[in-house]
Protein backbone atom coordinates (compact mmCIF):
# COMPACT_ATOMS: atom_id res chain seq x y z
CA UNK A 1 0.00 0.00 0.00
CA UNK A 2 1.18 3.04 -0.91
CA UNK A 3 0.17 5.27 2.15
CA UNK A 4 1.85 4.61 5.20
CA UNK A 5 1.58 5.25 8.62
CA UNK A 6 3.48 5.68 11.86
CA UNK A 7 0.97 5.12 13.87
CA UNK A 8 2.59 1.88 14.58
CA UNK A 9 5.49 2.94 16.03
CA UNK A 10 4.09 5.85 18.06
CA UNK A 11 0.15 6.95 18.78
CA UNK A 12 0.05 9.90 17.77
CA UNK A 13 -3.90 9.95 18.28
CA UNK A 14 -3.30 10.87 22.22
CA UNK A 15 -1.03 14.08 21.50
CA UNK A 16 -1.86 17.40 20.43
CA UNK A 17 0.27 18.99 17.58
CA UNK A 18 1.86 21.75 18.55
CA UNK A 19 -0.15 24.91 17.95
CA UNK A 20 2.02 27.41 17.00
CA UNK A 21 3.04 25.46 14.07
CA UNK A 22 -0.36 24.90 12.35
CA UNK A 23 -0.50 27.02 9.37
CA UNK A 24 -2.74 24.92 7.01
CA UNK A 25 -2.09 27.42 4.33
CA UNK A 26 0.02 30.70 3.07
CA UNK A 27 -1.53 34.06 3.38
CA UNK A 28 -3.42 35.31 0.56
CA UNK A 29 -1.29 37.83 -0.14
CA UNK A 30 1.63 35.50 -0.39
CA UNK A 31 -0.25 33.20 -2.49
CA UNK A 32 -1.18 36.00 -4.98
CA UNK A 33 2.16 37.45 -5.62
CA UNK A 34 3.97 34.00 -6.43
CA UNK A 35 1.05 33.23 -8.88
CA UNK A 36 1.74 37.02 -10.31
CA UNK A 37 4.96 36.12 -10.80
CA UNK A 38 4.65 32.88 -11.80
CA UNK A 39 1.98 33.29 -14.65
CA UNK A 40 4.63 35.44 -16.61
CA UNK A 41 7.29 33.25 -16.90
CA UNK A 42 5.03 29.94 -17.61
CA UNK A 43 3.36 31.58 -20.48
CA UNK A 44 6.55 33.55 -22.14
CA UNK A 45 8.67 29.62 -21.72
CA UNK A 46 6.06 28.04 -22.86
CA UNK A 47 5.18 30.17 -25.82
CA UNK A 48 9.12 30.35 -26.70
CA UNK A 49 9.45 26.25 -26.48
CA UNK A 50 6.63 25.47 -28.52
CA UNK A 51 7.97 27.87 -31.54
CA UNK A 52 11.26 26.41 -30.92
CA UNK A 53 9.43 22.97 -31.71
CA UNK A 54 7.23 24.28 -34.10
CA UNK A 55 9.97 25.99 -35.94
CA UNK A 56 12.29 22.80 -36.48
CA UNK A 57 9.30 20.65 -37.60
CA UNK A 58 7.52 22.48 -39.75
CA UNK A 59 10.85 24.07 -42.02
CA UNK A 60 12.76 21.12 -43.59
CA UNK A 61 15.88 24.02 -43.65
CA UNK A 62 15.73 24.00 -39.99
CA UNK A 63 15.89 20.05 -39.89
CA UNK A 64 19.64 19.03 -39.13
CA UNK A 65 20.82 16.63 -36.55
CA UNK A 66 21.95 19.24 -34.53
CA UNK A 67 18.68 21.01 -34.40
CA UNK A 68 17.12 17.96 -33.73
CA UNK A 69 18.84 17.84 -30.47
CA UNK A 70 17.85 21.49 -29.62
CA UNK A 71 14.36 20.55 -30.34
CA UNK A 72 14.49 17.69 -27.94
CA UNK A 73 15.71 19.97 -25.42
CA UNK A 74 13.18 22.82 -26.02
CA UNK A 75 10.15 19.42 -25.80
CA UNK A 76 12.14 19.20 -22.11
CA UNK A 77 11.85 22.35 -21.00
CA UNK A 78 8.45 22.64 -22.46
CA UNK A 79 7.47 19.55 -20.10
CA UNK A 80 8.77 21.23 -17.70
CA UNK A 81 7.01 24.47 -17.23
CA UNK A 82 3.38 22.78 -18.23
CA UNK A 83 3.99 20.50 -15.25
CA UNK A 84 6.40 21.24 -12.17
CA UNK A 85 5.49 24.86 -11.75
CA UNK A 86 2.02 24.04 -10.35
CA UNK A 87 3.17 20.62 -8.45
CA UNK A 88 5.39 23.22 -6.80
CA UNK A 89 3.21 26.11 -6.08
CA UNK A 90 0.65 23.44 -4.56
CA UNK A 91 3.30 21.99 -2.63
CA UNK A 92 4.68 25.51 -1.49
CA UNK A 93 0.99 27.13 -0.73
CA UNK A 94 -0.16 24.22 1.90
CA UNK A 95 1.23 22.72 4.80
CA UNK A 96 0.21 19.63 4.51
CA UNK A 97 1.36 17.60 1.02
CA UNK A 98 -1.83 17.66 -1.48
CA UNK A 99 -0.56 15.83 -4.61
CA UNK A 100 -1.49 12.36 -2.26
CA UNK A 101 0.72 9.16 -3.37
CA UNK A 102 1.14 9.71 -7.16
CA UNK A 103 2.24 12.94 -6.73
CA UNK A 104 4.90 12.18 -4.15
CA UNK A 105 6.37 9.59 -6.66
CA UNK A 106 6.14 11.92 -9.27
CA UNK A 107 6.61 15.53 -8.44
CA UNK A 108 10.71 14.76 -8.00
CA UNK A 109 11.04 12.14 -10.36
CA UNK A 110 9.62 14.26 -13.45
CA UNK A 111 11.62 17.39 -12.33
CA UNK A 112 15.03 15.38 -12.45
CA UNK A 113 13.98 13.38 -15.66
CA UNK A 114 13.61 16.89 -17.09
CA UNK A 115 16.51 17.91 -15.98
CA UNK A 116 18.36 14.90 -17.00
CA UNK A 117 17.52 15.24 -20.57
CA UNK A 118 18.12 18.55 -20.43
CA UNK A 119 21.84 18.74 -19.56
CA UNK A 120 22.21 15.58 -21.59
CA UNK A 121 21.56 17.26 -24.85
CA UNK A 122 23.17 20.51 -24.10
CA UNK A 123 26.01 18.27 -23.91
CA UNK A 124 25.72 16.49 -26.88
CA UNK A 125 24.69 19.57 -29.00
CA UNK A 126 28.21 21.07 -26.95
CA UNK A 127 30.26 18.14 -28.21
CA UNK A 128 28.64 18.69 -31.95
CA UNK A 129 29.44 22.68 -31.98
CA UNK A 130 33.11 21.83 -31.03
CA UNK A 131 33.27 19.34 -33.27
CA UNK A 132 32.14 21.97 -36.13
CA UNK A 133 34.40 24.11 -35.09
CA UNK A 134 37.91 22.60 -34.09
CA UNK A 135 37.15 19.57 -36.53
CA UNK A 136 34.96 20.53 -39.35
CA UNK A 137 36.42 17.09 -41.55
CA UNK A 138 35.59 14.42 -39.06
CA UNK A 139 31.94 12.39 -39.07
CA UNK A 140 29.57 14.77 -38.11
CA UNK A 141 26.04 13.74 -36.35
CA UNK A 142 23.60 12.01 -38.72
CA UNK A 143 19.90 12.51 -38.31
CA UNK A 144 19.85 8.65 -37.58
CA UNK A 145 21.92 9.48 -35.38
CA UNK A 146 20.24 12.38 -33.46
CA UNK A 147 17.51 10.36 -33.58
CA UNK A 148 18.73 7.33 -31.20
CA UNK A 149 20.56 10.16 -29.10
CA UNK A 150 16.73 11.54 -28.43
CA UNK A 151 15.53 8.01 -27.75
CA UNK A 152 18.47 7.57 -25.05
CA UNK A 153 18.75 10.79 -23.65
CA UNK A 154 15.09 10.03 -22.44
CA UNK A 155 15.84 6.57 -21.51
CA UNK A 156 18.55 7.91 -19.20
CA UNK A 157 17.03 10.19 -17.93
CA UNK A 158 13.91 7.99 -16.43
CA UNK A 159 16.11 5.64 -15.24
CA UNK A 160 18.24 8.27 -13.24
CA UNK A 161 15.83 9.42 -11.89
CA UNK A 162 13.73 6.46 -11.03
CA UNK A 163 14.86 6.29 -7.19
CA UNK A 164 13.11 9.28 -6.31
CA UNK A 165 10.20 7.12 -7.22
CA UNK A 166 11.01 4.47 -5.12
CA UNK A 167 11.95 5.54 -2.33
CA UNK A 168 9.73 8.69 -1.43
CA UNK A 169 6.14 7.80 0.10
CA UNK A 170 2.85 9.61 1.12
CA UNK A 171 2.48 9.39 4.29
CA UNK A 172 -0.69 10.39 6.88
CA UNK A 173 0.45 11.14 10.80
CA UNK A 174 -3.49 11.51 12.82
CA UNK A 175 -2.99 13.84 15.62
CA UNK A 176 -5.01 14.45 18.34
CA UNK A 177 -5.95 17.78 16.90
CA UNK A 178 -4.67 17.60 13.37
CA UNK A 179 -4.10 15.44 10.83
CA UNK A 180 -0.20 15.89 9.22
CA UNK A 181 0.24 14.63 5.49
CA UNK A 182 3.71 14.66 4.05
CA UNK A 183 5.70 13.41 1.35
CA UNK A 184 8.89 10.74 2.69
CA UNK A 185 11.74 10.47 1.14
CA UNK A 186 14.30 7.51 2.35
CA UNK A 187 17.21 9.18 4.22
CA UNK A 188 19.62 6.50 4.32
CA UNK A 189 19.64 6.85 0.51
CA UNK A 190 18.36 9.86 -1.16
CA UNK A 191 20.82 12.14 -0.34
CA UNK A 192 23.77 10.45 -1.37
CA UNK A 193 21.80 10.23 -4.32
CA UNK A 194 21.04 13.93 -4.61
CA UNK A 195 24.71 14.30 -4.33
CA UNK A 196 25.77 12.18 -6.50
CA UNK A 197 23.20 13.09 -9.32
CA UNK A 198 24.62 16.95 -8.99
CA UNK A 199 27.93 15.91 -9.40
CA UNK A 200 28.29 13.64 -11.95
CA UNK A 201 24.82 15.20 -14.36
CA UNK A 202 25.20 18.48 -13.75
CA UNK A 203 28.17 20.07 -12.84
CA UNK A 204 31.00 17.95 -14.39
CA UNK A 205 29.63 18.11 -17.91
CA UNK A 206 29.01 21.73 -17.13
CA UNK A 207 32.59 22.07 -16.11
CA UNK A 208 33.82 19.95 -19.00
CA UNK A 209 31.87 22.04 -21.34
CA UNK A 210 32.94 25.63 -19.99
CA UNK A 211 36.59 24.58 -20.10
CA UNK A 212 36.36 23.75 -23.22
CA UNK A 213 34.29 26.40 -24.37
CA UNK A 214 37.16 29.00 -22.96
CA UNK A 215 39.59 26.86 -24.78
CA UNK A 216 37.93 27.40 -28.06
CA UNK A 217 37.44 31.30 -27.69
CA UNK A 218 41.16 31.53 -27.58
CA UNK A 219 42.31 29.20 -30.13
CA UNK A 220 39.37 31.17 -32.27
CA UNK A 221 41.05 34.17 -31.46
CA UNK A 222 44.31 33.42 -32.32
CA UNK A 223 42.70 31.41 -35.79
CA UNK A 224 41.12 34.93 -36.46
CA UNK A 225 44.18 36.90 -36.36
CA UNK A 226 46.39 34.76 -38.58
CA UNK A 227 44.06 33.99 -41.50
CA UNK A 228 42.33 37.51 -41.66
CA UNK A 229 44.09 38.19 -44.58
CA UNK A 230 44.05 35.16 -46.73
CA UNK A 231 40.35 33.46 -45.68
CA UNK A 232 37.02 35.37 -46.21
CA UNK A 233 36.51 36.68 -41.99
CA UNK A 234 33.02 35.79 -42.23
CA UNK A 235 33.80 32.26 -41.78
CA UNK A 236 35.79 33.14 -38.60
CA UNK A 237 33.40 35.24 -37.48
CA UNK A 238 30.26 32.84 -37.91
CA UNK A 239 32.24 30.10 -35.72
CA UNK A 240 33.03 32.70 -33.21
CA UNK A 241 28.81 33.56 -33.17
CA UNK A 242 28.67 29.54 -32.64
CA UNK A 243 30.86 29.17 -29.84
CA UNK A 244 29.46 32.60 -27.99
CA UNK A 245 25.67 31.40 -28.06
CA UNK A 246 26.47 28.11 -26.29
CA UNK A 247 29.06 29.71 -24.05
CA UNK A 248 26.03 31.74 -23.22
CA UNK A 249 23.67 28.70 -23.21
CA UNK A 250 25.99 27.04 -20.62
CA UNK A 251 26.98 29.81 -18.54
CA UNK A 252 23.08 30.47 -17.95
CA UNK A 253 22.20 27.05 -17.15
CA UNK A 254 24.80 27.07 -14.38
CA UNK A 255 24.29 30.57 -12.70
CA UNK A 256 20.28 29.41 -12.82
CA UNK A 257 21.09 25.83 -11.57
CA UNK A 258 23.46 27.35 -8.66
CA UNK A 259 21.01 27.99 -6.19
CA UNK A 260 18.44 24.75 -6.64
CA UNK A 261 22.29 23.09 -5.91
CA UNK A 262 23.30 25.09 -2.72
CA UNK A 263 19.46 23.94 -1.74
CA UNK A 264 19.77 20.40 -1.74
CA UNK A 265 22.59 20.91 0.63
CA UNK A 266 20.88 22.72 3.20
CA UNK A 267 18.00 20.36 2.67
CA UNK A 268 20.46 17.39 3.94
CA UNK A 269 21.62 19.58 6.94
CA UNK A 270 18.23 20.04 7.86
CA UNK A 271 17.17 16.55 7.40
CA UNK A 272 20.13 15.66 9.42
CA UNK A 273 20.02 17.79 11.97
CA UNK A 274 16.02 18.13 12.42
CA UNK A 275 15.79 21.69 11.89
CA UNK A 276 12.58 23.81 11.11
CA UNK A 277 12.34 25.24 7.91
CA UNK A 278 13.14 28.84 8.73
CA UNK A 279 10.99 31.46 7.03
CA UNK A 280 14.60 32.79 4.93
CA UNK A 281 14.87 29.01 3.82
CA UNK A 282 11.49 28.72 2.45
CA UNK A 283 11.95 32.17 0.47
CA UNK A 284 15.53 30.21 -0.99
CA UNK A 285 13.42 27.60 -1.65
CA UNK A 286 11.00 29.71 -3.92
CA UNK A 287 13.87 31.20 -5.53
CA UNK A 288 15.91 28.24 -6.61
CA UNK A 289 12.80 26.53 -7.92
CA UNK A 290 11.74 29.86 -10.12
CA UNK A 291 15.54 30.02 -11.22
CA UNK A 292 15.07 26.62 -12.38
CA UNK A 293 12.08 27.52 -14.03
CA UNK A 294 13.55 30.81 -15.61
CA UNK A 295 16.71 28.74 -16.92
CA UNK A 296 13.64 26.54 -18.69
CA UNK A 297 12.14 29.61 -20.62
CA UNK A 298 14.94 31.25 -21.70
CA UNK A 299 16.60 29.23 -24.12
CA UNK A 300 14.42 29.62 -26.45
CA UNK A 301 15.28 33.52 -26.70
CA UNK A 302 18.89 32.75 -25.96
CA UNK A 303 18.50 30.70 -29.40
CA UNK A 304 16.88 32.71 -31.22
CA UNK A 305 18.22 36.18 -30.33
CA UNK A 306 21.62 35.05 -31.43
CA UNK A 307 20.37 33.12 -34.77
CA UNK A 308 19.49 34.98 -38.23
CA UNK A 309 18.04 31.98 -39.50
CA UNK A 310 15.78 31.38 -36.56
CA UNK A 311 14.67 34.82 -36.65
CA UNK A 312 13.52 34.69 -40.17
CA UNK A 313 12.03 31.45 -39.88
CA UNK A 314 10.33 33.02 -37.37
CA UNK A 315 8.75 36.00 -38.45
CA UNK A 316 7.33 33.53 -41.26
CA UNK A 317 5.05 32.37 -38.91
CA UNK A 318 1.37 32.90 -39.85
CA UNK A 319 0.37 34.05 -36.32
CA UNK A 320 3.76 36.24 -36.08
CA UNK A 321 3.09 38.18 -39.62
CA UNK A 322 -0.91 38.76 -38.60
CA UNK A 323 0.53 40.78 -35.22
CA UNK A 324 3.14 42.45 -36.85
CA UNK A 325 0.61 43.75 -39.82
CA UNK A 326 -1.76 44.67 -36.85
CA UNK A 327 1.03 46.34 -35.11
CA UNK A 328 2.04 48.25 -38.43
CA UNK A 329 -1.50 49.69 -39.24
CA UNK A 330 -1.66 51.16 -35.98
CA UNK A 331 1.66 52.45 -36.24
CA UNK A 332 2.80 54.38 -39.71
CA UNK A 333 6.15 54.94 -37.87
CA UNK A 334 9.30 52.71 -38.99
CA UNK A 335 9.63 51.26 -35.57
CA UNK A 336 6.63 48.84 -35.92
CA UNK A 337 5.24 47.43 -32.29
CA UNK A 338 5.49 43.69 -31.98
CA UNK A 339 4.33 41.27 -29.86
CA UNK A 340 7.14 40.42 -27.07
CA UNK A 341 8.55 38.08 -28.51
CA UNK A 342 8.86 39.85 -31.65
CA UNK A 343 10.83 42.68 -30.00
CA UNK A 344 13.11 40.14 -28.79
CA UNK A 345 13.59 38.40 -31.86
CA UNK A 346 14.22 42.28 -33.55
CA UNK A 347 17.77 42.61 -34.10
CA UNK A 348 20.16 43.98 -37.00
CA UNK A 349 20.45 46.34 -39.22
CA UNK A 350 18.03 47.57 -41.61
CA UNK A 351 19.41 46.96 -45.13
CA UNK A 352 18.87 50.09 -47.27
CA UNK A 353 17.39 49.38 -50.53
CA UNK A 354 16.82 51.89 -53.59
CA UNK A 355 12.70 52.68 -53.98
CA UNK A 356 10.87 50.13 -55.43
CA UNK A 357 13.10 47.45 -54.84
CA UNK A 358 12.37 44.23 -52.53
CA UNK A 359 15.42 41.80 -51.33
CA UNK A 360 16.39 38.88 -53.05
CA UNK A 361 16.67 35.06 -51.59
CA UNK A 362 20.40 35.15 -52.76
CA UNK A 363 20.84 38.67 -50.36
CA UNK A 364 19.00 36.52 -47.95
CA UNK A 365 21.01 33.69 -48.27
CA UNK A 366 24.09 35.80 -47.10
CA UNK A 367 22.80 36.34 -43.66
CA UNK A 368 20.81 40.17 -44.75
CA UNK A 369 17.80 41.00 -42.45
CA UNK A 370 14.20 40.63 -43.81
CA UNK A 371 13.80 44.05 -42.54
CA UNK A 372 14.46 46.65 -44.91
CA UNK A 373 13.33 50.45 -45.41
CA UNK A 374 12.89 52.41 -48.84
CA UNK A 375 14.69 55.74 -49.98
CA UNK A 376 12.32 58.72 -51.29
CA UNK A 377 8.24 59.28 -50.73
CA UNK A 378 6.44 56.09 -49.78
CA UNK A 379 2.73 55.59 -51.09
CA UNK A 380 0.30 53.39 -50.21
CA UNK A 381 0.47 51.16 -52.94
CA UNK A 382 4.64 50.59 -52.59
CA UNK A 383 4.15 50.25 -48.63
CA UNK A 384 1.40 47.54 -49.55
CA UNK A 385 3.84 45.85 -52.16
CA UNK A 386 6.87 45.40 -49.83
CA UNK A 387 4.63 43.83 -47.43
CA UNK A 388 3.23 40.99 -49.91
CA UNK A 389 6.91 40.36 -50.97
CA UNK A 390 8.12 40.13 -47.26
CA UNK A 391 5.04 38.03 -46.28
CA UNK A 392 5.61 35.24 -49.44
CA UNK A 393 9.35 35.00 -49.02
CA UNK A 394 9.96 32.06 -47.63
CA UNK A 395 13.14 30.53 -45.02
CA UNK A 396 16.17 30.22 -47.63
CA UNK A 397 17.76 26.55 -47.75
CA UNK A 398 20.64 27.45 -45.96
CA UNK A 399 23.06 25.44 -43.41
CA UNK A 400 20.37 24.34 -40.98
CA UNK A 401 23.55 23.70 -38.40
CA UNK A 402 23.85 27.71 -38.52
CA UNK A 403 21.09 27.48 -36.38
CA UNK A 404 22.84 28.34 -33.53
Amino acid sequence: MATFSSSDEFDFSKWDFPEERIWLHKPNGEITWKIITFLPLIAFGLYGNFTMVYLIAANRSLRSPTNLIIANMAVADLLTLAICPAMFMVNDFYQNYQLGCVGCKLEGFLVVVFLITAVLNLSVVSYDRLTAIVLPMETRLTVRGAQIVVVCTWILGILLASPLALYRGYRVRVWKNFTERYCKENTSILPKYWYVLITILVWLPLGIMLICYIAIFYKLDRYEKRVLSRENPLQVSYKRSVAKTLFIVVVVFAVLRLPFTILVVLREKYYAEDISVSSGMQLFWYISQYLMFLNAAVNPLIYGFNNENFRRAYYQISWVRRCREAAKMKKSSDTSQHCCYCAFMKKGKSVKKPQGTTQSPENVDKGESLEFTTEGPTTACSTERIREDQGDMQVPEVDADGFI
